[in-house]
C-alpha cells in the first residue's frame, strides 16, 4: 500500500493536483503566499508538520481558485473602489461568502479545508475577536464578516466572534444603524450568485452608512413611530445584476421600514409596545452615547484611503509567514503538453515497433514467469498455526516443533508504471534510439501482463528547456505511444529531471492502482539546480512505498556511482539487448516484491 506521507508533505504535489480539479494554476515557492486574482495562486513549500495545517494551506489554495474560477471582479469596474476603503471592505466579505459558497457547492471537500483555516486561527489566538476600542471600520467589517460566516457559511465555531462583533457594533456605532444594516442584508446575503451582485449590495450599505444621521440614535419612541408609519415607503435594492450607483433613498428608506416592522419578529404586549428582540437592552441603551456614534460614523464617511481596506484573508496570508519553508530547491509540477499530431511519422512508428516486438516479447516471457512463480501459493511447516502436517508428526520425539501447515498468500498484482524518458540534447544520435526502443520495448511488455497499466512520458519539451511530452495515457494503446515517440528528436536544451519526477509522481498518484512504479531512462545527471530536488524526490517517494528505477544509457555505466547518488534502484544499459538481461533483476521489484 502507498503511504500518505508523500501527499500529506508535498506542496507541489497537492497543488497541482487540486489546481488540474479546479482548472487553475496553483504554483509552489518563493517567499510568500500571493496570487493576481486571475489565472495563478502561489504559495511558499511550507514544511507542514501536521494534518491541520496542511488543510487550512489547502483551505487557502481553494478560496483563492474560487475567485478565480468563479470570476470574481466580472461586470466590476474596480475603480469604484477608488478612495472607498469602506465599499472595498464590504465587497471583499460578500464576495468572500459567494465564491467559497460557489466552490463548496461544485467541490464539497473544500468545506473542511476552508474551514480549517478559521479553525486553526481561533485555536493559537491569531484571530482575536473586536473590541470596543477598535476602529470603526473594522467594528463594521467584523460584524459583516462573521454574520456571513455564521449565518450564511454555517461556520457555527465561530458563533462567538457574532456575538462579540454585535455588542461592538452597537456600542461604537449604534444599536439603529444595526437595525438598518440587518434589514438590508438578511434578505439578500442567501442569493448572492455573481460578483456584481455581491457589489450592488455592498454599495447598498455603503450609501446606508453614508445616509445614516447619527442622532437617530436617541432611543426616541417618536422615531420608532416614525419609521413604522413609512414602513411600505421602501424600494428593494436588489442583489441583481443592475448598476446602483445612487441608492440613497431605497437602501436608507427601505431597510428602516423593513426593520421596524415588528408584528413579524415579536409580540405587542398590551401596552403596545413590542418585546422583539431588537430593541437595545437595558444595558446597551444605558452605554448608548449619540455623540460617540456620530463621531465614529462621520470617521468612516472620512475614510479615504485604500489602505483602510478591510481584508480579512490577508491577514491569514500574514500568519503564513510564520511557517517554517522547505530546505531543498521547490519545483513545480509542469503542466503536461500532447506532441504535435502533424510532426507523426506513422512510417517511423511501424519501424520501430518492428524493431522492439521480439525484444518485447521475451521480455513478457521472463516477467510472467516471474509473476506466475510468485503467484503460486506456497506451503511450509511452522511453529504455530491452525493447521497439523500429518506427516512430520515423528517430529515431536526430537523435540522439533514445526508441526504446522502456513500457507503463504499470493502475491497481488495492481501495479501503474510510469515511464520517462530523457529528451534533452545529449541524447541526441545513437542514445535516443536505444532510449525509444527501451521505453516502447517495456511499455510493451509490462502491458500484456494482467493487471498492469502503463503511461509514458518525455522532457523537456523539444527545442526548450523545460516542460514535459505526455506521451502515453492509462486508457492509451501502446500504438499511440510508437506513433508519438516518433516526433521525438533530442532537441531539448537542458535535463530537467527533478521537474519530470514531480510529472511522474502526480501521474501514478492519480492512478487508482495500487503499486506505483516509476522508470526514468536517462543518459545523466539533472541539471545543478535540479540535483538536490529530484534526489530529495527519489528519497520521499521510496519512503512511500513508490518504487524508482533509473535506467542509465550510455557512458554514464562508468559512472554508476554518480548515478547512484540519485536512484537507489538502477539498471545500465548499452542496446535493447542488455536491457533484456538486466529487467530480470528488478522485475520482482516493479511488480510483487514488498
Amino acid at each position: 500500500m502507498i503511504s500518505n506521507k508523500l501527499l500529506a508533505d508535498s506542496l507541489p504535489l497537492i497543488g497541482a493536483g487540486l489546481g488540474d480539479k479546479l482548472g487553475v494554476k496553483i504554483l509552489v515557492g518563493g517567499n510568500q503566499a500571493c496570487t493576481d486574482g486571475r489565472t495563478y495562486i502561489q504559495i511558499p513549500e511550507f514544511d507542514i508538520t501536521s494534518k491541520a495545517q496542511k488543510d487550512a494551506v489547502l483551505g487557502y489554495m481553494a478560496h483563492e481558485a474560487a475567485h478565480i474560477k468563479f470570476n470574481s471582479f466580472k461586470g466590476i469596474n474596480t475603480n469604484n473602489f477608488n478612495g472607498k476603503p469602506v465599499l472595498h471592505s464590504l465587497w471583499n466579505i460578500i464576495e468572500d461568502l459567494r465564491i467559497e459558497n460557489a466552490m463548496i457547492d461544485s467541490m464539497i471537500g473544500t468545506r473542511k479545508w476552508m474551514d480549517q483555516i478559521w479553525i486553526n486561527r481561533k485555536a493559537d489566538g491569531t484571530r482575536p475577536p473586536v473590541t470596543n476600542e477598535d476602529n470603526p471600520i473594522t467594528v463594521l467589517c467584523d460584524y459583516m464578516l462573521f454574520t456571513c460566516r455564521v449565518t450564511y457559511r454555517d461556520q457555527q465555531y465561530l458563533a462567538e466572534y457574532l456575538e462579540v462583533a454585535e455588542e461592538a457594533f452597537i456600542k461604537v456605532l449604534g444599536w439603529k444603524l444595526q437595525m438598518k444594516l440587518d434589514a438590508l442584508i438578511h434578505p439578500k446575503l442567501g442569493e448572492i450568485k455573481t460578483s456584481k451582485q455581491a457589489f450592488n449590495l455592498a454599495n447598498a450599505i455603503f450609501d446606508l452608512i453614508e445616509n445614516h444621521e447619527p442622532d437617530e440614535d436617541e432611543p426616541d419612541s417618536s422615531d420608532e413611530a416614525d419609521n413604522s408609519d413609512n414602513a411600505d415607503s421602501s424600494d428593494d435594492t436588489s442583489s441583481d445584476d443592475s448598476d446602483t450607483n445612487s441608492s440613497t433613498e431605497t437602501d436608507d428608506d427601505g431597510s428602516c421600514s423593513n426593520q421596524t416592522s415588528t408584528s413579524d419578529d415579536g409580540d405587542v404586549n398590551p401596552d403596545g409596545e413590542s418585546d422583539t428582540d431588537s430593541q437595545p437592552s437595558s444595558d446597551t441603551s444605558e452605554s448608548a452615547d449619540p455623540t460617540k456614534h456620530k463621531a465614529a460614523i462621520e470617521q468612516l464617511k472620512s475614510l479615504t484611503s485604500d489602505g483602510d481596506a478591510f481584508d480579512d484573508m490577508s491577514s491569514f496570508v500574514d500568519s503564513l509567514a510564520i511557517m517554517p519553508q522547505t530546505e531543498q530547491t521547490s519545483l513545480n509540477v509542469p503542466t503536461a503538453t500532447t506532441v504535435s499530431k502533424h510532426l507523426i511519422d506513422d512510417d517511423s512508428a511501424n519501424e520501430l515497433l518492428s524493431r522492439v516486438k521480439g525484444s518485447s516479447n521475451q521480455l513478457t516471457n521472463k516477467m510472467q514467469a516471474v509473476v506466475e512463480e510468485e503467484m503460486r501459493t506456497k506451503r511450509r511447516t511452522a511453529k504455530s498455526g491452525k493447521r497439523l502436517n500429518s506427516r512430520v508428526l515423528h517430529r515431536v520425539k526430537s523435540g522439533d516443533q514445526r508441526l504446522f501447515i502456513r500457507i503463504t498468500e499470493k502475491a497481488e498484482i495492481d501495479t501503474i508504471v510510469e515511464i520517462s524518458l530523457d529528451n534533452s540534447g545529449s541524447m541526441d544520435g545513437d542514445l535516443i534510439n536505444v532510449a525509444k526502443e527501451a521505453q516502447l520495448s517495456l511499455a510493451l511488455a509490462l502491458e500484456k501482463l494482467n493487471n498492469v497499466s502503463i503511461t509514458a512520458s518525455a522532457f523537456p519539451l523539444d527545442h526548450s528547456s523545460k516542460g514535459v511530452y505526455e506521451l502515453k495515457r492509462e486508457s492509451d494503446s501502446v500504438k499511440s505511444l510508437a506513433r508519438n515517440l516518433s516526433t521525438l528528436t533530442a532537441s531539448g536544451y537542458n535535463t530537467p529531471s527533478g521537474t519530470a519526477m514531480m510529472h511522474s509522481l502526480k501521474t501514478v498518484l492519480s492512478s487508482k492502482r495500487d503499486r506505483k512504479v516509476i522508470m526514468m531512462i536517462t543518459d545523466g545527471s539533472p541539471d545543478g539546480h535540479e540535483a538536490l530536488p529530484l534526489e530529495n524526490l527519489v528519497r520521499k517517494a521510496e519512503r512511500s512505498g513508490i518504487i524508482v528505477i533509473g535506467i542509465a544509457v550510455g557512458s554514464i555505466a562508468n559512472y554508476k556511482e554518480c548515478f547512484y547518488e540519485f536512484f537507489n534502484h538502477a539498471i545500465f544499459i548499452q542496446d535493447i539487448a542488455d536491457l533484456k538481461k538486466e529487467m530480470f533483476s528488478v522485475t520482482r521489484k516493479i511488480l510483487t516484491e514488498s
